[in-house]
């Protein structure tokens, strides 16, 4: 597909990513997939014995489970990530869905999920504990189901030191 049109005067593209397809656990998935095998036990053996109330619990638990899992594989079916020298684009079917300017980003991560297959996260990783418990929310700008990864993100981490260098150079 030609990206050309969606970018900004200056701007030019320095990689198109496509991920892989498939559902790719995380790092803390491990965890979060046993708290809630266990929290799933425990409510429908209680509900089947006991209560129906911890039946009906345990099931909205499996319910928010089975959704997150549909929501990752939809933000990775079909999407194509456009790396410039401006930003970070996601475009899902032609239609940019979420961008990340360079110059903002402040941190990338990236991490190894088996089967030489990774994702890198833009900006802070969202601590597993949160509050009084465990949590289940997503990173917001994370590109997932890379094979290649660690190219991808030496190229960010490039970019935005030299986004950095210009913005300061600028100021000055």
């Amino acid at each position: 597909m030609n990206f050309k049109s969606l970018l900004d005067i200056n701007e030019n593209i320095k990689l198109v990513v496509e991920p892989k397809k498939g559902i790719m656990l995380h790092a803390n998935d491990i965890f979060k997939i046993i708290f809630g095998l266990f929290f799933l036990t425990i409510a429908f053996s209680i509900g089947l014995a006991a209560h129906i109330g911890f039946l009906i619990f345990g099931i909205i638990g499996l319910s928010f489970m089975i959704y997150a899992i549909y929501v990752r594989y939809n933000n990775t079916n079909g999407m194509e990530y456009v790396i410039s020298n401006k930003r970070i684009l996601f475009i899902k079917n032609g239609i940019i869905k979420k961008q990340k300017n360079i110059n903002d980003i402040d941190e990338v991560t990236y991490e190894n999920s088996g089967n030489d297959k990774g994702y890198i996260i833009l900006g802070k990783v969202e601590p597993l504990f949160a509050g009084r418990g465990v949590s289940f929310s997503e990173d917001e700008y994370v590109l997932d189901n890379l094979t290649n990864y660690k190219q991808v993100s030496d190229l960010i981490k490039n970019l935005t030191k030299t986004e950095n260098i210009k913005t300061t150079h600028n100021i000055v």
